[in-house]
C-alpha cells in the first residue's frame, strides 16, 4: 500500500486536469469525474430473491516515477478509463397460484449497463452489446407439470442467476348428501334440496351458487319422477343419491262464487274453494303459501277475493302446491263503474298522466337548481250516468270519502320542495286502488357564454413529478410543486408572469418566470435553480426552437411543461355553451401533460365539479363577469 499510494495520487492529479480541460467555461451544471484503481463495484438487485456481486478490477502495472519535466512542458491528460458494469435481475413472480396443470411461467432477464462503458454480455447463447446506462430484456418461458418450488435459473456471461417460484395448485372436490322425498302422484315433477359439500381447496360454484372450501350449500334442483325407487341426479357434475317414496292421498274439491257483480275500482268480488282428503294417507299441501295438514276424512275451506279495476272478467285462482299441484280457478264478470284518475305537475313544468288503476308512471323534469318548489295535483271523475258514486280517497291530507254525482269531478293540489336530482313519488288511491307519479328531477346545466376574456390569476398545486432538463454536460431533474401567476390577454397576444416552486436534490426552491406569445412563436424566461433558463418557442405547432442557460445557448432538451399551457392554448371563450362543457374545456386549458386532462364534468346545481385523470377535483363557478376555480387548481377569470 505505501509504494501504491503514490501512483494513486498522480493518477487523481492527472484525471483532475483532464476534467478541467474538458470541462467548457461556464457550463450551467458541473460533474466531478474520479479515477480509481483496483476499485471494487458492487450492485445488488432489486429483486426480491436475487443478490448478484459483479467485481471489476482495473489492474496497475508496477513503474516507477518519471523524471521531473522542464517548467515549461505542459502535463499530459491522460483518457479517461470506460469500464462497463453489468447488473443482472431475474423478474418473475415469487407466487404462481393456478387451477390448471401443466402451465408455463413467463420470466424477464433484465441485463443492465450501470458502468460507464459500452460492453457485451452472452444470454441464452445471444450475444448482446450494451451501452452505458441502458439494458436488455430477454424473455424466457418455464413449463411446470406439479405444483413445488421451482427454481429458474439463467447463465449470463457464464455466471449463473436464479429465481425461485412458488407454484400451488388449487381445486374443488363436490360430494353431495343423500336426498330422501316423498311422493304423492307418480309422475310428477319436484324440486328437492341437495347439500353440496366441497373437500377441497377451491371455490366451485354449483348451479350458480359458489361453495368455499370446507363450506356445504343447499342447491335446489327440479326433477321428473315417475316411480318410486332409488336415483342419482347430476347437480353440475355432482351425483347426488334420492330416495324417493311413494304415497296415495286423494283430493277432492269445489270451487264457486257470484257469477256477476258490479263495483267501483279498489272494490273486491270473492271466491270460495273447498278441499277434502279421500284418501288413506295424511295429505300435506300449500295453498297459496298457506300450509294445510288434511288427515283422511278431513275438509277445509279457503275464501280468495280479487281487487276490480275496469271492467270485463276477472278470475279468482288458488294455487295448490305440495301433494298435490294444481291451479282452482272462478270467473266473475264485472261491471264497472269507471273511475277516471288524471295526476298532474303544475310546475316547474306542466305534465299530465292518467296512470291505469294499481300503476306508477313516471316522468323526467329539467332544472338548473338544485331545490325546486314541485306543484301536482289530481283530477277523480266516473263513467256513471245513472247514480252516485261513492269514491274513498286517500292522498297527503288523509282519507276522504266523496259523493261524485254523473258528470262531477273532484280535484286537489300540493307542493313539495325537492332536490335535484333526485325523484320523489307521488301517488294516491282511490277505493284503495293506487295511482301513482315518479318525479324525477334532472339537473340540466346552464348555458353560458364567455365573449371574450382580460386576465386570468391562477395557483395550480397539482404536483408534475421527474421534470428534467437534459444539456450537453449535465442534467438536472427536479418535480415541479406549484405554480402560479398571471396571464394578460392583449390585442396582439398575451403576457404571463409568476413563481414557480420545485423540489431537487438541493431541496425545495422558488423561482419566478416571464413570458409571451404573440405572431406564432413565444418565449419564456426562468429564474429557476440557481439558473435563468430563456426558451424560445414556435406555435401550432408548439416546438422549442432555442435554448439559453445564463445568456449562453445550449443544445438542450426542456420538457414542454415548463412553459403554461394557457400561454399558448386557445383564449377559452364560450358562446350559448353547456356550462359543464365548457368547465372541461377550461381545465383542459390548464392541463400540464395528460394526467392534468379532465376526465368528466357535473353540474350540481351550484357549480361543475371536475376531475383530472390524476383524482384532483375542482370546482368551477359561474358568476357575474367571473369565472372562478376553486381547488388544488385555483383560477380567477375576469371575463366580457
Amino acid at each position: 500500500m505505501e509504494k501504491l499510494a503514490p501512483i494513486l495520487l498522480i493518477a487523481l492529479g492527472i484525471s483532475l486536469i483532464a476534467v478541467y480541460f474538458a470541462i467548457p467555461p461556464k457550463a450551467p451544471f458541473t460533474t466531478t469525474a474520479t479515477a480509481a484503481t483496483n476499485t471494487v463495484f458492487k450492485t445488488t438487485s432489486t429483486s426480491p430473491s436475487i443478490t448478484q456481486t459483479i467485481e471489476t478490477y482495473t489492474s496497475t502495472a508496477q513503474t516507477t516515477q518519471p523524471p521531473p519535466q522542464p517548467p515549461s512542458t505542459p502535463p499530459v491528460a491522460r483518457p479517461p478509463v470506460l469500464l462497463p458494469l453489468f447488473r443482472v435481475d431475474v423478474v418473475a413472480p415469487d407466487v404462481v397460484n393456478t387451477t390448471r396443470m401443466p402451465i408455463q411461467i413467463n420470466y424477464t432477464v433484465v441485463v443492465r449497463n450501470v458502468g460507464n462503458g459500452t460492453g457485451s454480455v452472452l444470454v441464452g447463447g445471444k450475444h448482446y452489446v450494451i451501452d452505458p446506462g441502458k439494458e436488455v430484456k430477454v424473455n424466457a418461458t418455464e413449463t411446470i407439470t406439479f405444483p413445488g418450488t421451482y427454481t429458474l435459473e439463467v447463465e449470463v456471461n457464464g455466471t449463473p442467476y436464479s429465481k425461485t417460484v412458488k407454484v400451488f395448485y388449487y381445486t374443488p372436490v363436490l360430494e353431495a348428501e343423500p336426498v330422501k322425498v316423498n311422493v304423492t302422484t307418480l309422475p310428477t315433477n319436484i324440486t328437492v334440496a341437495v347439500l353440496v359439500r366441497n373437500r377441497g381447496n377451491l371455490t366451485a360454484v354449483v348451479e350458480g351458487v359458489e361453495i368455499r372450501p370446507g363450506e356445504a350449500r343447499t342447491i335446489n334442483k327440479t326433477i321428473t319422477v315417475t316411480a318410486a325407487g332409488y336415483y342419482f341426479i347430476n347437480v353440475s357434475g355432482v351425483n347426488a343419491p334420492i330416495a324417493v317414496s311413494y304415497y296415495t292421498p286423494k283430493l277432492e274439491w269445489k270451487i264457486g262464487g257470484p257469477e256477476e257483480v258490479e263495483a267501483v275500482p279498489g272494490e273486491s268480488s270473492s271466491a270460495w274453494l273447498w278441499l277434502k282428503n279421500v284418501g288413506n294417507v295424511t295429505a300435506k299441501f300449500v295453498v297459496d303459501g298457506r300450509q294445510i295438514v288434511l288427515p283422511p276424512g278431513s275438509a277445509v275451506n279457503l275464501t280468495k277475493s280479487v281487487t276490480v279495476s275496469t271492467a270485463g272478467y276477472y278470475t279468482v285462482e288458488f294455487v295448490v302446491r305440495g301433494q298435490l299441484n294444481a291451479t282452482m280457478k272462478h270467473a266473475v264478470k264485472v261491471k264497472i263503474i269507471a273511475t277516471r284518475v288524471e295526476l298532474i305537475t303544475w310546475s316547474p313544468e306542466l305534465r299530465r298522466r292518467w296512470p291505469q288503476p294499481g300503476s306508477t308512471e313516471s316522468i323526467t323534469l329539467s332544472v338548473p337548481n338544485k331545490t325546486v318548489a314541485m306543484t301536482w295535483g289530481y283530477i277523480i271523475s266516473t263513467n256513471a250516468t245513472r247514480r252516485s258514486t261513492t269514491i274513498v280517497v286517500e292522498d297527503p291530507d288523509g282519507v276522504q270519502q266523496y259523493q261524485l254525482t254523473p258528470g262531477a269531478a273532484l280535484s286537489k293540489n300540493f307542493t313539495i320542495v325537492m332536490e335535484a336530482p333526485g325523484e320523489r313519488t307521488v301517488a294516491i288511491k282511490v277505493n284503495s286502488t293506487t295511482y301513482g307519479l315518479v318525479v324525477s328531477l334532472k339537473l340540466t346545466p346552464p348555458k353560458v357564454t364567455v365573449r371574450d376574456i382580460t386576465k386570468i390569476d391562477f395557483s395550480d398545486s397539482r404536483p408534475l413529478l421527474a421534470i428534467k432538463i437534459s444539456c450537453r454536460y449535465a442534467d438536472i431533474s427536479f418535480d415541479i410543486l406549484e405554480v402560479s401567476g398571471t396571464l394578460l390577454f392583449t390585442q396582439t397576444g398575451r403576457s404571463i408572469s409568476g413563481t414557480i416552486i420545485v423540489r431537487s436534490a438541493r431541496g425545495v426552491d422558488t423561482g419566478s418566470y416571464s413570458g409571451q406569445a404573440e405572431g406564432g412563436r413565444g418565449f419564456l424566461n426562468l429564474n429557476l435553480l440557481g439558473r435563468n433558463v430563456h426558451v424560445e418557442f414556435s406555435l401550432q405547432p408548439v416546438i422549442i426552437t432555442r435554448v439559453e442557460v445564463d445568456g449562453t445557448p445550449y443544445d438542450c432538451k426542456v420538457p414542454l411543461e415548463l412553459i403554461p399551457t394557457i400561454l399558448y392554448g386557445d383564449k377559452p371563450t364560450a358562446s350559448d355553451e353547456p356550462a359543464d362543457r365548457y368547465a372541461m374545456r377550461l381545465i383542459s386549458a390548464f392541463a400540464r401533460g395528460d394526467n392534468g386532462a379532465p376526465q368528466w364534468a357535473v353540474w350540481n346545481g351550484e357549480y361543475v365539479e371536475v376531475r383530472d385523470r390524476e383524482g384532483h377535483v375542482m370546482k368551477v363557478y359561474f358568476e357575474k363577469g367571473t369565472v372562478r376555480i376553486e381547488g388544488p387548481l385555483q383560477a380567477y377569470i375576469v371575463i366580457s
